[in-house]
């Protein structure tokens, strides 16, 4: 495909990374020459130097049109005139970044649909949504969702008390609860395995669960003994997100404490926000304001606040004082890799990543050999993969195909179904095949399934 990509940030070249891996042919247009330098040394990937809201340089990039055409610049209002003007200019699907949806009016028919955008995405939103998933209970550390409703992939560690601790998976010893899922990838060290019947599951090592939603969570609770239900979340972080998750969280039912450093800002919020929720007033960082806020007792402590430095320091500070699940959210490039790797952190989600999973999981509803999402706790990704009319697997059983060793392949979406990907599961062209894999995996993948 044909993807043009407005923004050279650190959304822009995400996205750009990703369909350069995918084997997609990438424009970015960014009005920084030295920022798209840097960008060609490290991609092949075409560029253009110039304001992508004037007309001429728009018409210059989309010289061939662009299947996929996306605005992820920091200005909203340049981000939705390039989107129309790109529409206007035989662009196909159409995305758009934006901080927020007050932009449209549905009531009045005045839609994203109506200015051409096919998909919306709000990095706020979808990190507020992330953060929310992780709230079933004190063990999840990552949910993944699909396009189908009722499909999930979750993250969870496995603790020294587990029945899985010290066990090889061919010695599961519930067979009726491994009948209907999938161990999707298990991580250890920050290193992704793809877990075998041999393989021993260690304390520490975190297992990727994929399946329905019902038979997910029954393994989970099953695998994860004196897991607790959350009750009351700890929100720090003098930031709209914060604000934002706080909120989310006390609609939710969930007791809801926001720790706010700026006065006024937490004065304003208990007007604003939730009468409900308790505001207090000072430094995530310090003790006495996190024993205030109740840190003995809080089931979740979230750190969402705009400096990186201060979510990572008073999550340890928390963990340390008696949180049960600590959840830091970062900004910056850097910590993608060194949050997982932080063991006294229990999870993290990357603002930016999540934005551009958002937009990936968009493009893989059009493109079924499309990586869907990149990992928070690895280096890896999740892909699905339409079986081709004249794929090499199609009317083939999955134990007799030749997949990668170092792959497990999670779930087989046939219609409405969800399919456990066993040896003696014919795989049909039509079929969607998803799997957690490497990189270099994803591409075999790729020219073996479609």
């Amino acid at each position: 495909m044909k993807i043009g990509i407005v923004g050279a940030g650190t959304l822009g070249r995400f996205l750009a990374e990703t369909f350069c891996n995918d084997k997609h042919d990438v424009t970015v247009i960014d009005t920084s020459s030295k920022t798209l330098s840097r960008l060609r040394d490290k991609l092949d990937v075409m560029t253009l130097t110039g304001d992508a809201a004037h007309f001429k340089t728009l018409k210059e990039a989309m010289t061939e049109d662009f299947d996929i055409f996306i605005a992820v610049g920091s200005s909203d209002s340049v981000n939705l005139h390039t989107c129309r003007m790109a529409r206007e200019l035989g662009a196909g699907h159409i995305i758009c970044r934006l901080a927020s949806e007050k932009y449209f009016d549905t009531e009045s028919g005045f839609t994203p649909d109506s200015m051409g955008i096919d998909h919306v995405a709000i990095p706020q939103e979808h990190c507020v949504d992330k953060v929310l998933d992780v709230l079933d209970n004190t063990a999840t550390l990552d949910r993944i969702t699909f396009s189908h409703g009722d499909a999930l992939i979750t993250d969870f560690r496995i603790e020294a008390k587990s029945p899985l601790n010290g066990i090889m998976l061919k010695d599961f010893p519930e067979p009726a609860l491994i009948r209907s899922v999938r161990f999707a990838a298990l991580v250890r060290n920050g290193e992704l395995i793809a877990p075998r019947g041999d393989t021993l599951v260690r304390e520490g090592d975190e297992l990727y669960v994929a399946g329905c939603v019902k038979q997910v969570d029954a393994m989970i609770r099953w695998a994860s003994p004196g897991t607790e239900e959350i009750s009351l979340v700890i929100v720090a972080g003098d930031s709209t997100l914060a604000a934002g998750i706080a909120a989310r969280v006390a609609d939710k039912g969930f007791e809801s404490r926001l720790i706010e450093r700026d006065r006024a800002n937490a004065e304003r919020l208990l007007d604003d926000l939730n009468s409900k929720m308790m505001v207090i007033n000072g430094d995530s960082s310090e003790r006495d304001v996190l024993d205030e806020a109740g840190i003995q007792a809080c089931d979740t402590f979230i750190a969402a606040g705009d400096d990186d430095e201060s979510n990572i320091l008073g999550c340890i500070l928390a963990k340390r004082m008696g949180a049960r699940k600590v959840v830091a959210v970062t900004n910056k490039v850097e910590y993608v890799d060194l949050v997982p790797r932080m063991n006294v952190l229990d999870t993290g989600f990357s603002r930016w990543l999540v934005a551009g999973n958002s937009i990936l999981r968009y493009i893989s509803t059009i493109n079924r050999v499309h990586t869907s999402a990149i990992l928070h706790r690895a280096d890896a990704c999740v892909s699905e993969f339409a079986v081709g009319e004249k794929s090499k697997v199609a009317d083939k059983f999955i134990g007799e195909c030749d997949f990668p060793d170092s792959c497990v392949l999670s779930m087989v979406f046939r219609g409405d179904e969800i399919l456990t990907p066993a040896g003696d599961l014919k795989l049909l062209a039509g079929d969607i095949v998803a799997a957690v894999t490497s990189r270099e995996v994803e591409r075999k993948l790729g020219k073996l399934i479609s």
